[in-house]
């Protein structure tokens, strides 16, 4: 025959099953408590972080500005430079590869395309 769990021990377990559940539930209660006084009361605290308040068009200045300053920078001088691998001239002899630097002008072209 079963035999029946005494009182005391029937309360226990209970209780102890209310304040699990309860302690699961505690944690997040406080931010949605404070999220759900705040628009209740018509204030935001939690505002995003502002993307930006900087016009447009200013922002695309400000980028010309900095191209034409890198484009200024750059030396005038032709530069040149080994690309890697050599060929080899008709007596079999490697002759370097060498092309021309063409980070001033890809400013120049960028700068022609983005702000003229």
């Amino acid at each position: 025959m079963h035999k029946p769990l005494p009182l005391f021990l029937t309360g226990l377990m209970v209780l102890g099953l209310a304040s699990t559940a309860l302690a699961q539930t505690a944690p997040g209660q406080g931010a949605a408590n404070a999220i759900s006084d705040a628009v209740q009361e018509g204030s935001n605290p939690y505002r995003p972080p502002s993307g930006g308040s900087t016009d447009p068009e200013e922002a695309r200045r400000a980028k010309c500005e900095a191209l034409k300053d890198e484009f200024n920078a750059t030396s005038k001088q032709r530069t040149y430079q080994s690309s890697g691998t050599a060929t080899h001239n008709a007596q079999g002899r490697p002759v370097p590869k060498i092309e021309r630097d063409k980070s001033r002008k890809a400013l120049q072209e960028t700068y022609r395309a983005n702000c003229t």
